[in-house]
């Protein structure tokens, strides 16, 4: 369903939520997606666990709808917010980051302040430029408990206005688990740029994972896409649940 929350500078910001109706072991989303046989919620007291899912360059379209129903089978409540929602979608790189991730500092909060929802167990996951966002508000908000970046480019082939800092100087920051999902036929994240971020990773002494699909592009979990590569988009899923199951149980 869509759902309105105060973002940056106060705004009003659109989003997409969604929740599991779960009955014994069958779990299925809001608004009629059908979910599996059996759901698996991560455990833990005090509320169910939150995901802020972050849209690619796309937007807040069908795909990632699709994603946070599937988030929410799986027993998680989900709000996707609309990082568009004020002009549109807006030339590459032009979307500020002190926005996006005040806005997304915002949703983790609402997602927080549900009755049902244990405000300490949040993730945030990303997808393409969203999942650049998910690393970057695991290093600069305290409300993110875990991170899961879909071929998020880490380095900034330049600096601007709009993207005041490289990704990699924030690390020492990061509060929380991170777990990275890359293509190694990704043309638009060289290699050397994964092999970096594992670098700094490492050398901060972060609780990570990065994986690395062999045969895979740059959208390889998106199904619309020429990219798409079903082995690792399932292999990626089920790391996904089973990361975010550890780090938020």
């Amino acid at each position: 369903m869509e759902v309105r929350f105060e973002g940056f500078g106060g705004d009003e910001v659109r989003g997409f939520f969604a929740v599991a109706q779960v009955s014994g072991e069958k779990a299925s989303p809001e608004e009629g997606r059908e979910g599996p046989e059996t759901t698996r919620v991560v455990g833990g007291g005090g509320g169910m666990p939150g995901v802020v899912l972050i849209h690619d360059t796309g937007g807040l379209d069908d795909h990632a709808v699709q994603v946070a129903r599937r988030f929410a089978a799986e027993g998680f409540a989900v709000l996707a917010p609309d990082l568009y929602a004020r002009e549109g979608k807006p030339t590459p790189d032009a979307l500020p980051d002190r926005r996006a991730l005040a806005d997304l500092d915002a949703a983790a909060a609402t997602l927080g302040a549900r009755e049902d929802v244990d405000a300490d167990r949040v993730a945030a996951v990303g997808f393409g430029a969203g999942g650049c966002l998910a690393f970057l508000l695991g290093c600069t908000s305290t409300r993110i408990a875990a991170v899961v970046d879909f071929y998020g480019g880490v380095v900034y082939p330049e600096l601007s206005a709009n993207k005041t800092t490289q990704p990699l100087e924030l690390v020492l920051n990061l509060g929380c688990p991170f777990l990275g999902h890359f293509g190694e036929e990704d043309s638009s994240i060289p290699r050397d740029d994964v092999e970096r971020m594992r670098g700094v990773l490492s050398q901060f002494a972060k609780n990570f994972d990065i994986f690395l699909y062999p045969g895979a592009g740059h959208s390889f979990f998106d199904d619309r896409s020429s990219d798409h590569h079903p082995a690792a988009a399932a292999e990626a899923w089920q790391r996904t649940l089973a990361f975010l199951s550890e780090s938020l149980s």
